[in-house]
């Protein structure tokens, strides 16, 4: 087990980012909404090219789990990459994050990973060099791992955002990091800056407590 060069703040700033982005930007890409999602404390990600993972930001613990399907080995479970993971770490990740991973293994459901890390909002640990991490299902959130600023034009290269929506993608963002459990309602003005199937941002809107 190594202590990995991912700061868990960033992190999180950078899953928020994501989230936001994608909430406003779902409307006018439906086919999409299942890319990124928010479940209590749990961030999910879903390419649709076989890779998915899950982050949990629970109150102490932050706890990430990836699955890219064509590297799975059958040679290994679960607990190979989560050797060495505190038992209170792995209450959490057994309850939350492992739940999103499950699959059905010749008849037995079972969570199924490629790549995992674990740790607290000071640093992270993991039984892989981050490049392993990365290659075996991690790249899905290279994204979400640079600060904030980078990391919202790297999805307004993906959406294509005007103004307005940047710019109200900085406000909810510098909004949710003031009070995370508070509820935030857009105005008249900010819901004019949602296109398309305004029903599907107002969805992902809601999975992050924010609502038109």
């Amino acid at each position: 087990m190594e202590k990995i060069s991912i700061n868990p703040v960033v992190l999180y700033q950078g899953c928020i980012v994501a989230a936001i982005a994608h909430a406003v930007a779902v409307g006018e890409f439906p086919e999409l909404n299942y890319e990124h999602s928010w479940d209590g404390c749990n961030y999910c990600m879903n390419d649709s090219q076989g890779r998915r993972a899950t982050i949990t930001f629970h109150s102490q613990y932050i706890i990430a789990v990836f699955q890219d399907v064509s590297k799975f080995s059958r040679a290994k479970n679960v607990y190979d990459y989560l050797s060495g993971m505190p038992d209170d770490i792995l209450k959490v990740a057994e309850s939350e994050a492992l739940q999103y991973v499950l699959e059905d293994m010749d008849g037995e459901v079972r969570p199924v990973i490629t790549a995992a890390f674990w740790g607290n909002w000071n640093e992270l640990f993991s039984n892989q060099p981050l490049n392993e991490i990365l290659e075996n299902g991690g790249y899905i959130v290279k994204n979400q791992l640079l600060d904030y600023h980078d990391g919202l034009k790297k999805w307004d290269e993906h959406y294509g955002f005007d103004n307005n929506q940047k710019n109200l993608i900085l406000s909810l963002f510098q909004r949710k990091m003031k009070n995370k459990e508070m509820d935030i309602r857009l105005s008249e003005e900010e819901i004019k800056c949602l296109y398309g199937d305004i029903e599907e941002c107002r969805e992902s809107l809601q999975e992050l407590n924010i609502h038109l």
